[in-house]
């Protein structure tokens, strides 16, 4: 008896379906969006000093620990470059909340009451630790700008809004740098590129919801209306 098993019955495909991404990414995008929207708005001094740390309460939750659950379900889902862009994200927006109510206070403190420190007015101290912190922060942007550019170079294959999304994010980082560790005595940043990098970190925020939307309202809609201007041609 001939065996048609393998001959005439319909083979299923060996192929599985791609796994749809894009959820995973519009979430994790949007709580990048809005971190940088919102820090921009504080460092071209939208907001005072003192209101500038409610944005923390957002950098925790929705730029660290939704953005860092939507890389690990990017991840599950194979898609390794989103995957490395929200858990990286996450994490630093976390790490900087850290920062800013942990390590900052910390790092004034132990120059403060460091033994070297005897007989200097508290005016003295007060800046001393200031500059501290300020260069710190530079070179800790610095090892972010590495983070950054490797992903700049990889968003080349994806599309024209993200791979500009990349580009105005080592803008910002860049001017930080800058900023911090130009900063004079005091412990003041320079305050003009400080302020350009605030109205440059604004712009990337709008960027990043134009992804945002575009990803969930083509979606929605079934197909494309808002264009992402795809550089890589898909096989």
């Amino acid at each position: 008896m001939t065996d048609l098993s393998s001959s005439s019955a319909p083979q299923r495909s060996a192929i599985a379906p791609v796994p749809h991404t894009n959820r995973a990414l519009a979430v994790g995008a949007a709580g990048f969006a809005w971190c940088s929207l919102a820090l921009g708005l504080s460092t071209v001094g939208a907001i005072s000093a003192a209101g500038s740390s409610i944005i923390l309460a957002g950098t925790f939750f929705y730029g660290g620990i939704v953005q860092l659950v939507a890389g690990f379900f990017a991840l599950a889902s194979g898609a390794g470059f989103a995957a490395a862009f929200l858990c990286s994200y996450g994490a630093f927006w976390l790490g900087y909340t850290g920062i800013e109510v942990y390590v900052a206070p910390r790092i004034v403190s132990a120059v403060l009451t460091s033994p070297a420190s005897a007989g200097l007015s508290k005016s003295a101290l007060a800046a001393e630790a200031g500059h501290t912190v300020a260069t710190s922060l530079g070179v800790f942007l610095i090892a972010w700008l590495v983070v950054t550019v490797l992903f700049t170079v990889v968003s080349v294959r994806t599309n024209a809004i993200t791979a500009l999304a990349f580009v105005l994010l080592d803008l910002t980082i860049v001017l930080l740098i800058l900023a911090y560790l130009g900063a004079s005595a005091a412990g003041v940043a320079q305050s003009g590129t400080l302020r350009a990098a605030g109205y440059a970190e604004i712009l990337l925020g709008l960027v990043a919801f134009y992804v945002v939307l575009a990803e969930l309202f083509n979606e929605t809609v079934g197909r494309e209306v808002l264009p992402l201007f795809p550089l890589a041609r898909r096989a």
